[in-house]
């Protein structure tokens, strides 16, 4: 390879064309001097002897060559100030020879690599000069430069000429290495593809350092500075996307403004926070009135056609990731493909070891490389994200690059994992429940060890958004009773959590997939389940609606436990419409039943709803007796949640007979109970009535209960929030 073609379309950091040194003043014939950096002088043969005289000379100074940065630069300061500072830094510990920074495509590496290097320019902190090479890593339908190239490129911007620089790359880095042999010159090598690329352009130990840029985290850089980069957060994003259209203050500026803000905000949402995306978003709507901000960010909500919206006519967010899909190798690839049938982006390593169908070793190395070339980031300990335009694009490839039987049959070796792991996560939380799955023996799918509360709600909170699209993709699928099973299995969580928006969405689906196949009893279990949902947010109409629903199909299948089921909850529908006395009359009827079926478990949580009905109607012995008689069957079987749910009554009967000591008692037990088993409404429930006894005695104590309830019901979004609300208003909090 000649030295042209070693330069290529370079650009010469240090001034002028490629291949030479224009900063560099050379005498009357004179030559470069390739290895000192100086200037051969013309010899003088004196008493037969030769004589070169070599000026040492500087590398030179930066040009135009180093790109200019961005005149809109937001977000990433911190990593900036980090970055300069290594710079700054001397050799050994407190400053690394190399500042590698790494991200996916699009968040802003290559500018930041440019505003660190214009910074230590202004700081003179490099009096040898500055270097740049782009190393094409990761650039669409261009194949990275080769170290001889690269090498190429830096020796012609150390002056050093075309017919010097050495042919094999090995001489070149030696070459290159002496240049730099006592100096003090910043090496910018941007968009590497690897480390094997970058090592032959590291400096000898001295003075001089370099900045390195990459898609890969670049392991075998040993030694480096690491600066991981990630999206903005949402109100820098906001501010980058305003200002590069030309925007700035929008807001500020009566409705036009505003206008404008709501919707670059949504843009901003929408984008992820991707530097990049915002910038090709922003020209999108540069020039163009505020409608174009409403436009585009109506347009940006549709997920099948988000990445297409993302192209300015010469940037595209696809060619960007189509880059670093192309770098994967055939099984990272496959599993990358595999996780746009995943309904959301995130997923744990045993999701994504029953979507590829491989075990567990492999499928985490295989992530492991994704995380390495910034496709997938890891959250958690075994947990893994994709930004949402990357799970957008691994949908596309889904589609385009695997056959319709590949993805129908990972969705349901997915669709069994999330099931076998909600019944086991289920049996943890709720062992004496009965289950749907109770007929069908275990489910087929592969889960993951869960063999305590802690590991059950763990799992169920970060899966939380995840279910709703696997109920749908069951309920889709070829055996949609498992979208109903789904359903049921997660019911005790949602009645847990109060985790309404899921549980409604969830049941719905699944309600929908038993109407289309005819199966009464499980509708019947699925009204049941929805109405006890509306219930909790007081949607008092809906509910019985529901429960109505729920009788007509246990009575059409011959289900007696089911019809006790829906009478005893639409008890709960009169005793919040305020009819106490046919509240107690539907239990009673409930109760009866339950006990002609021997259901021991029902006639406890019926006798706990009469005791409650009976509180309101003045008959609290009689509470008092059927809360505890419902507490030592729930005792009996280990049901913790029922458990704290009765001693939260028993306190507040108690609080009624006028005994504060017993009322704070069993209070408190309740307290201890419900937080133990992640129950926050039990525990704001207890606050309450915590509060309301030490009211008169210890009025800075109520106020505490009562404003951690507030903190709970809030984040619960429950209607009791309104009434504890008022209790700290009376008490002047």
């Amino acid at each position: 390879m000649s030295a042209s073609e070693a330069d290529g379309a370079g650009r010469d950091v240090l001034g002028g064309r490629p291949g030479a040194a224009p900063d560099v003043p050379r005498a009357p014939g004179g030559v470069h001097n390739a290895v000192s950096g100086g200037v051969f002088h013309g010899p003088v043969i004196q008493g037969g002897q030769v004589t070169v005289t070599v000026a040492p000379q500087p590398v030179g100074t930066p040009s135009s060559a180093l790109p200019s940065p961005s005149s809109v630069h937001v977000g990433h300061e911190a990593e900036l100030a980090s970055l300069v500072a290594a710079l700054e830094a001397g050799d050994g510990p407190a400053g690394p020879a190399v500042c590698l920074v790494t991200g996916p495509g699009g968040v802003g590496k290559s500018e930041l690599l440019i505003q660190a290097a214009h910074a230590a320019l202004r700081l003179r902190r490099f009096p040898g000069g500055l270097l740049y090479v782009d190393l094409r890593g990761h650039e669409p339908g261009v194949p990275p430069l080769t170290p001889g190239e690269a090498l190429g490129r830096l020796l012609h911007q150390l002056g050093v000429p075309e017919a010097a620089v050495p042919v094999h790359a090995e001489d070149r880095a030696a070459v290159y290495r002496r240049h730099l042999v006592e100096r003090s010159v910043l090496v910018v090598l941007d968009n590497a593809h690897d480390s094997a690329q970058v090592h032959p352009m590291l400096p000898p130990p001295g003075g001089s350092k370099v900045l390195v840029s990459s898609r890969r985290r670049l392991p075998a850089v040993d030694e480096a500075h690491r600066i991981g980069l990630d999206v903005l957060p949402h109100d820098a994003a906001v501010r980058l996307l305003l200002e590069v259209s030309a925007r700035p203050g929008a807001g500020a500026g009566g409705p036009a403004g505003e206008e404008v803000a709501h919707h670059a905000a949504r843009i901003a949402e929408r984008c992820g926070g991707l530097p990049l995306a915002l910038r090709i978003a922003a020209a999108r709507v540069r020039g163009r009135p505020p409608a174009a901000f409403a436009d585009l960010a109506g347009w940006l909500a549709d997920e099948q056609s988000r990445l297409h919206e993302l192209d300015d006519g010469e940037r595209r967010m696809t060619s960007v990731l189509a880059v670093s899909y192309r770098d994967l190798d055939d099984d990272q690839r496959r599993l990358f493909a595999l996780c746009g049938v995943h309904p959301g982006p995130r997923l744990n390593v045993h999701a994504a070891a029953a979507l590829v169908d491989l075990p567990l070793s492999r499928t985490r190395r295989l992530l492991e490389g994704l995380c390495a070339a910034h496709m997938v980031q890891e959250e958690d300990r075994g947990r893994y994200r994709l930004h949402g335009l990357v799970h957008d694009y691994a949908r596309e490839r889904a589609q385009e690059d695997l056959p319709a039987a590949v993805r129908e049959a990972a969705v349901d070796r997915l669709v069994d994992h999330y099931l076998a792991t909600a019944d086991r996560a289920d049996r943890v939380l709720a062992p004496h429940r009965y289950r749907l799955q109770d007929e069908r023996g275990h489910p087929h799918g592969t889960a993951p060890d869960i063999s305590s509360r802690a590991d059950a709600l763990a799992w169920l909170a970060a899966e939380l958004d995840n279910l709703v699209g696997i109920c749908r993709a069951a309920a889709e699928s070829a055996a949609p009773a498992r979208s109903w099973l789904l359903a049921d299995a997660l019911r005790g969580y949602f009645f847990l959590a109060k985790t309404w928006t899921p549980w409604q969405a969830t049941h719905e689906v699944a309600l929908n997939a038993a109407e289309r196949a005819g199966a009464r009893r499980e509708q019947g279990i699925l009204h049941n389940s929805l109405g006890l949902a509306l219930l909790e947010q007081r949607d008092l109409p809906g509910a019985s609606a529901h429960y109505t629903a729920a009788a007509g199909h246990f009575e059409a299948a011959g289900d007696a436990h089911g019809s006790a089921n829906a009478v005893e909850n639409h008890a709960w529908v009169r005793h919040y419409s305020g009819d106490f006395a046919g509240a107690l009359d539907d239990h009673l009827r409930a109760l009866r039943q339950y006990e002609r079926l021997g259901a021991e478990r029902n006639r406890a949580i019926t006798l706990r709803g009469m005791s409650l009905a009976e509180l309101e109607l003045g008959r609290v012995t009689d509470a008092i007796g059927h809360l505890q008689e419902a507490g030592r069957i729930f005792d009996e079987r280990n049901m913790h949640l029922d458990a704290a749910m009765t001693l939260n009554g028993l306190g507040e009967a108690y609080a009624k007979a006028g005994d504060p000591t017993s009322a704070r008692r069993h209070l408190l037990r309740a307290l201890r109970l419900s937080r133990s088993c992640g129950s926050r409404y039990e525990e704001a429930r207890a606050r309450r009535g915590l509060g309301s006894v030490c009211r008169a005695r210890a009025p800075r104590l109520a106020l505490h209960h009562w404003e951690r309830a507030l903190h709970h019901y809030r984040e619960l979004g429950s209607p009791e929030a309104k009434a504890v609300r008022a209790l700290i208003a009376e008490l002047g909090g």
